[in-house]
């Protein structure tokens, strides 16, 4: 069973796309692995832009049994495909699910803080890309303003 994984692994990242979900779909009736084939089936409707097929999968491996890893990965995936259909109530429901579970994951701040300027909530977009900055850099040059940028994170309207 996982060398079927990992052969429609291969096979998708060579742009084998319906090779690789044939061979995935031999998995969808095991209750062990099926939640990982859904996942891996999920990755490859995506990477073949074909993100509204993905979706169903990606619910389909979330029911199912995954590692934390897995799970990251369906929540996270599932939630940048809904927004990038322009479905972003359920992305940022995805996207708040994944921060609550994962918060240590600050790769999905940036895809979050997208969501949220997709909803119009551009002054927490913004903010939260400002903190994640700050808290991120190497800038020399911006952390000698990391006080200022943090204030202004606080309240981007505020005057002195």
């Amino acid at each position: 069973m996982e060398t079927i994984i990992k052969q429609a692994t291969e096979l998708r990242k060579e742009a084998k796309y319906s090779e690789s979900r044939a061979l995935l779909a031999s998995l969808l009736n095991n209750d062990k692995y099926s939640a990982r084939a859904h996942l891996q089936i999920a990755w490859s409707y995506d990477n073949e832009g074909k993100e509204k097929e993905a979706i169903t999968h990606y619910l389909s491996s979330l029911s199912g049994i995954l590692s934390s890893t897995e799970r990251f990965d369906a929540l996270f995936g599932l939630a940048s495909t809904y927004r990038s259909l322009g479905m972003y109530a359920e992305a940022l429901s995805y996207f708040e699910q994944t921060l609550n579970e994962y918060p240590s994951s600050i790769e999905v701040q940036p895809f979050y803080a997208i969501c949220l300027y997709n909803l119009g909530r551009h002054k927490e977009a913004t903010s939260l890309l400002l903190e994640l900055l700050i808290s991120t850099t190497n800038s020399e040059a911006i952390k000698t303003y990391q006080r200022a940028i943090s204030l202004y994170a606080q309240d981007l309207d505020k005057t002195w």
